[in-house]
C-alpha cells in the first residue's frame, strides 16, 4: 500500500524531536505545511519555534488527543 503524506509526516515526527523545515521538505513534501494542516484538523498538535531569522523547527506534541486515541484503540 502506498504511504500518503500524512502517514509519512507522522512517521518522521513520531520521535517528538524538533525537525527543520529543510528536513520536512526532504522527507515529507515541499508542501509539508498543508499536510500539517490536515493532521491538525484530525486532532494532532504541533509545536513551532524560530531558530534563526525566518528558519523554524517543528515537533509533534505526543500528548495530543489524536495520539491518545490511537494508543487506546491499539491497546
Amino acid at each position: 500500500m502506498k504511504e500518503n503524506l500524512a502517514d509519512r509526516m507522522l512517521e518522521v515526527m513520531s520521535d517528538a524531536c524538533w525537525h527543520s523545515t529543510d528536513e520536512l521538505v526532504e522527507k515529507v513534501s515541499h508542501r509539508f505545511s498543508a499536510t500539517m494542516h490536515v493532521l491538525k484538523k484530525r486532532g494532532y498538535q504541533f509545536d513551532k519555534r524560530r531558530i534563526q531569522g525566518q528558519q523554524h523547527e517543528y515537533r509533534l506534541v505526543i500528548e495530543s488527543k489524536a495520539i491518545a486515541s490511537l494508543t487506546i484503540s491499539n491497546a
